[in-house]
């Protein structure tokens, strides 16, 4: 799929679940990534591995949900505009992934990725979708 921003398909109520699924990746983006991250988690030597676990576990969640909510935005003229933001956040997303796996995380990255989130939730209200944080599994 391309980044175009150019309206494609339709979706039943794609604002609605653009809303819906964008609310439970950020969810899942604050309660497993950027709150640990924030508290110190991920360097603290007898919870760190965990902390990681649950951080992968996460990543593929919120990928699932960043994707759904990618092909509601193509489908609203009023959303297309977050196509390409929602994509670069996916795609930090994915190289987090490969790093919890590995043990390891990046403190710019989840900073930068905080960025987009913020940046995502600022652009989507404008757009007239308020996008809150949704409760999650757990993990």
């Amino acid at each position: 799929a391309g980044s175009s921003s150019t309206p494609t398909g339709t979706v039943e109520f794609a604002k609605t679940k653009f809303v819906l699924h964008l609310g439970l990746a950020f969810g899942a983006f604050h309660r497993y990534i950027y709150k640990p991250f924030r508290a110190g988690v991920f360097g603290k030597p007898l919870s760190h591995k965990a902390a990681l676990v649950k951080g992968a576990l996460a990543t593929a969640f919120i990928i699932h949900e960043l994707k759904i909510a990618y092909t509601d935005a193509q489908s609203s003229p009023i959303l297309s505009k977050l196509v390409s933001p929602i994509t670069a956040l996916k795609n930090k997303i994915d190289a987090m992934t490969a790093q919890f796996k590995a043990g390891h995380y990046d403190p710019s990255q989840i900073k930068s990725a905080q960025s987009d989130v913020a940046s995502i939730s600022s652009m989507s209200a404008g757009a007239g979708a308020v996008v809150k944080d949704l409760p999650v599994p757990a993990f």
